[in-house]
C-alpha cells in the first residue's frame, strides 16, 4: 500500500498543498480554526504521518533534544533522564540520549552526531574537566553549536556556553560530614583520587573539610571509581582494612562515597561479606537518588533536588525558568543587594540567569544510625 501523501490530505480537506502543509508541518502561518480542524480530520481519516524534516523547515527547528549522560546504568544519571523525557514529551518535542561512560572521544562523537542530526539543544549532565587540552574538542563543538543558535545546556559544572545547573557539592558534603560528626561519629574512611571528575572531588574535600575543622583525620583513604563495580572494590578494602586494624574506640568505620551508585554498590557488598551496616561500617552517599530510599538499610546521602534541576534544565531549553534559586548575574545581583528602588524584578533577574546554584538536603538514614548498634 502506497504511503499517504501530503497531497492526498490536501485534496481530500478541499484545501491547496501550501495550507495542509501549514496546519500539520506546525508552521507559524496557520490558517482559521474551521480550515484547520478539516486538515486534520483528513489526516486522521487517511492515516497520514507528517515528515520530520518538512516539520523542522516549516518551524525552523528539529524538535529533537540532545541529552548527554555518563552512564544510564547510574540511578542519579536515569532519574534525570526520565525526568528530561517527560518534560520535553510534554512540550511535543523528542529526547535523543546518549551515554559517554565519561570517555572523551565517546563524548565528541556523541556531540557531533547529534549536532548533525540538527538537535535544538544539547544537555550535558555530569562534570568533567571541560576547557583542558584533551576535551578542547567537546568545547569547540559547543561553541560551535551555540553560536549557530543551539542551545546549550550544562549540569553538574559550567560548559564554557549556555547555561548551567550546579549542584553546590562542597559545601553540602561539608554539612552531611558536619551532621554525621554531631550524630556521634569519630572514625572516617573517604574516596579520593577519581582523575577527571571535578564533582567528586569537590564533594570530597568539602567532606574532609569538615572533618578536619573538628580536629578529625580520615581513617582510611581509598581510590575507587564511580560506579557500582567501584563500591565492589571500595567493599573489598574496607573490609581488608578491617581485618588489620584495631579499632581505638567502639564506633563503626563510617565510608563517604561521593556518589549514591557507589555508595549503594559498597553496602551490598558489604552485606555479602557479612560486615554489619551500620553496626560495623555506617555507609553515606551524595546525590539522593530514589534507589537510596530503597535499599536495605536505606542510604544516608545528600538529596539533590534531582526533579527539578532536570525541569530547570527543560525549561531553560523551551525558554522558561522553574527552580528558585540565585543568578551569577553580576548586575542584576548588585543592584537587587543595594536595595535600591531600581533593582530589577526577579522575573527580569530569573530571565537574565546563566548560572544556578542548587543545594541538597542531608538525609541521615538508618545506613550511618549509630543508635541501630544497641
Amino acid at each position: 500500500m502506497p504511503a499517504v501523501r501530503l497531497s492526498d490530505v490536501a485534496q481530500d480537506a478541499g484545501v491547496s498543498l501550501a495550507t495542509a502543509s501549514r496546519v500539520l508541518n506546525g508552521s507559524s502561518r496557520i490558517p482559521g480554526k474551521a480550515v484547520a480542524e478539516k486538515v486534520e480530520a483528513s489526516a486522521a481519516k487517511l492515516g497520514y504521518v507528517p515528515n520530520a524534516q518538512a516539520q523542522a523547515l516549516a518551524r525552523s527547528r528539529s524538535g529533537l533534544i540532545g541529552l548527554v549522560v555518563h552512564d544510564i546504568a547510574d540511578p542519579y544519571f536515569a532519574t534525570i533522564a526520565r525526568e528530561v523525557q517527560q518534560q520535553v514529551f510534554a512540550s511535543q518535542s523528542q529526547v535523543l540520549l546518549t551515554q559517554t561512560d565519561r570517555e572523551i572521544d565517546t563524548e565528541v562523537r556523541a556531540l557531533r552526531s547529534l549536532i548533525a542530526q540538527q538537535v535544538d539543544a544539547l544537555v550535558l549532565v555530569g562534570s568533567h574537566r571541560y576547557g583542558n587540552e584533551s576535551d578542547a574538542a567537546i568545547s569547540t563543538l559547543l561553541e560551535g553549536f551555540d553560536r549557530n543558535g543551539g542551545k546549550v545546556v550544562g549540569m553538574g559544572q559550567a560548559v564554557g556556553v549556555g547555561r548551567t545547573i550546579v549542584p553546590d557539592n562542597a559545601a553540602a558534603a561539608h554539612e552531611l560530614a558536619t551532621a554525621l560528626i554531631v550524630e556521634g561519629h569519630r572514625r572516617f574512611a573517604v574516596v579520593q583520587g577519581i582523575a577527571g571528575i571535578p564533582s567528586a572531588a569537590d564533594r570530597t574535600s568539602g567532606f574532609v573539610t569538615a572533618l578536619t575543622e573538628a580536629g578529625i583525620e580520615p581513617e582510611l583513604n581509598i581510590e575507587a571509581g564511580l560506579t557500582r563495580e567501584g563500591g565492589y572494590a571500595l567493599a573489598a578494602s574496607i573490609q581488608d582494612h578491617l581485618a588489620t586494624t584495631t579499632a581505638s574506640e567502639d564506633l563503626p568505620l563510617c565510608v563517604f562515597a561521593p556518589a549514591d551508585v557507589m555508595a549503594l554498590g559498597a553496602l551490598g557488598e558489604l552485606r555479602r561479606r557479612g560486615i554489619d551496616v551500620p553496626g560495623t561500617v555506617s555507609v553515606a552517599g551524595f546525590g539522593g537518588v530514589p534507589d537510596g530510599e530503597d535499599s536495605h538499610p536505606t542510604l544516608t546521602t545528600i538529596a539533590l533536588p534531582l526533579h527539578d534541576m532536570a525541569r530547570q534544565a527543560v525549561e531553560w531549553v523551551l525558554d522558561r525558568l522553574v527552580l528558585d534559586h540565585e543568578d551569577t548575574t553580576d548586575t542584576a545581583g548588585a543592584t537587587a543587594a543595594s536595595g535600591t528602588d531600581d533593582a530589577p524584578s526577579r522575573t527580569a533577574r530569573d530571565a537574565a540567569a546563566t548560572e544556578v546554584h542548587v543545594r541538597g538536603e542531608v538525609l541521615l538514614r538508618e545506613s550511618t544510625a549509630l543508635a541501630a548498634r544497641a
